[in-house]
């Protein structure tokens, strides 16, 4: 008997149920809209089962993650949890992958019994990678808000500190109005400020926790209008619209990308599928015999 059927069944039945007991812990679209009206104190969701037993998993198996990892690796995850605004902390991360390969490990095992030693190891790789691809998707999404945000944060910027107030009021009145992961970044430099840094350290870190390249172009024009002396609301002014306009040739750069994909997929898979309608339509309703015609 080949062991690969039962054992791919037996892993579809595993993830059914880790599936099945996550839906049966939602409350429904009811529950979901009241919590998104809910306030921040109230729009903590419950935990499931297995969300709280990983959650002790990686706190159990943290403390031996962190050690194993060098100066290298950290410096990495730490530039990691900055772009996707430190969701958790190092020890947490290293917890987090050690608790999912233990998690896609665990069914592994039953094809490594079985001799599928490859499917074993594509399954811990992929138990190993799973917390880097969460990570990966928060910081691509914060990174794409922040560069949607910055046109309108520069816009706000240039007429606050236009109409006479101070930079750094003017910055910290227009993060708590725009808010969001900007928002979050702007104050983080503003309390290094606070702190003793001074304006280009506390910029310099900020461009370093970020991955935006309109936020990176953002730092460098106000630290060189800084230093040349340039009028602050214009300078600000003119880079909000060269962000709008790159952003605007970005979205049709995008957009033209997406076009041949759009009809590949039609060609592979709508064509196909209305053909095998239309000749099933005409077999059943042209009541030929073609066995008689190909004398069958």
């Amino acid at each position: 008997m080949n062991p690969l059927p039962p054992a791919i069944a037996l892993t579809c039945c595993y993830l059914l149920a880790v599936k099945g007991w996550t839906m049966t812990r939602d409350g429904g679209p009811v529950n979901r809209f009241a919590q998104a009206a809910a306030t921040e104190e109230d729009m903590v969701p419950e935990r499931g089962l297995i969300f709280r037993w990983v959650d002790w998993l990686s706190d159990y198996l943290a403390p031996r993650a962190t050690r194993m990892m060098g100066e290298r690796q950290l410096a990495s995850v730490r530039r990691k949890l900055d772009a996707a605004g430190k969701p958790t902390s190092i020890e947490g991360y290293a917890g987090r992958k050690a608790a999912y390969l233990v998690l896609f490990g665990v069914p592994g095992l039953f094809f490594l019994l079985d001799g599928l030693w490859f499917v074993f190891v594509g399954m811990v790789v992929l138990g190993w990678l799973w917390p880097d691809i969460l990570i990966s998707g928060q910081a691509r999404r914060r990174q794409a808000q922040i560069e949607r945000d910055l046109p309108d944060f520069l816009d706000i910027l240039a007429v606050t500190v236009g109409a006479g107030v101070g930079f750094r009021p003017a910055m910290s009145r227009v993060a708590d109005a725009l808010g969001g992961p900007l928002g979050e970044e702007v104050r983080t430099s503003l309390r290094q400020m606070d702190l003793g840094a001074s304006r280009r350290q506390a910029f310099e870190a900020l461009r370093r926790r970020n991955e935006s390249e309109s936020l990176s172009t953002f730092v460098t024009a106000l630290l060189q209008a800084e230093e040349l002396g340039v009028p602050l609301a214009q300078a600000l002014s003119e880079l909000a619209g060269d962000m709008r306009r790159s952003f605007h040739q970005d979205a049709r750069r995008r957009a033209a990308r997406a076009a041949p994909r759009v009809s590949l997929i039609t060609t592979l898979l709508i064509v196909p599928g209305a053909m095998l309608l239309i000749v099933v339509a005409l077999y059943v309703g042209s009541d030929i015999d073609f066995g008689s015609l190909f004398g069958g």
